[in-house]
């Protein structure tokens, strides 16, 4: 059975909005860090490539934790299934001939329609999408220069 309302947020974003009323909820929290990756996914070389890619990154924003393996490693699948049938659908097209003659649309576009749908559903979890780094109140730090840093230190 699905979940009903809206996704609660955590309490460090009810704090920072000021929205916090009354005794915080306890909330399980798993520590920073970079899980290790799953036995499975190393047979699939695009799901590896979008792991190592995502890392990093996840690791820059500050939304990975040692508990996030699982739902990672499902993206990283989900990503790769995408491109599987995108790679499909462009060499055998939008529509497929039957053996009667006619022509109906390829199964493969429909395929991807839902696992970009997945995909991008995984992705707001991470902090993937603009709006989703504005909900989970992320930000990426950007590297200063050295000038900036020697006026930031001696005014």
């Amino acid at each position: 059975m699905a979940t009903r309302g809206r996704k609660p947020k955590p309490n460090a974003l009810k704090v920072f909005l000021g929205t916090a009323k009354g005794q915080p909820k306890r909330e399980p929290a798993a520590p920073i860090g970079v899980p290790p990756m799953p036995e499975r996914l190393k047979a699939d070389t695009n799901a590896t490539a979008k792991w190592a890619e995502l890392v990093p990154l996840l690791q820059m924003i500050g939304t990975l934790t040692t508990g996030d393996g699982e739902c990672l490693a499902t993206l990283c699948e989900v990503y790769a299934a995408a491109q599987t049938c995108l790679l499909e659908l462009r060499a055998t097209g939008p529509v497929i001939h039957t053996d009667l003659g006619g022509v109906k649309p390829n199964p493969a576009g429909s395929l991807y329609r839902g696992l970009v749908s997945l995909q991008l559903s995984l992705m707001t979890e991470f902090g993937l999408s603009p709006s989703s780094r504005v909900r989970l109140g992320t930000k990426i730090e950007t590297p200063q220069d050295d000038l900036a840093d020697f006026t930031a230190m001696h005014g």
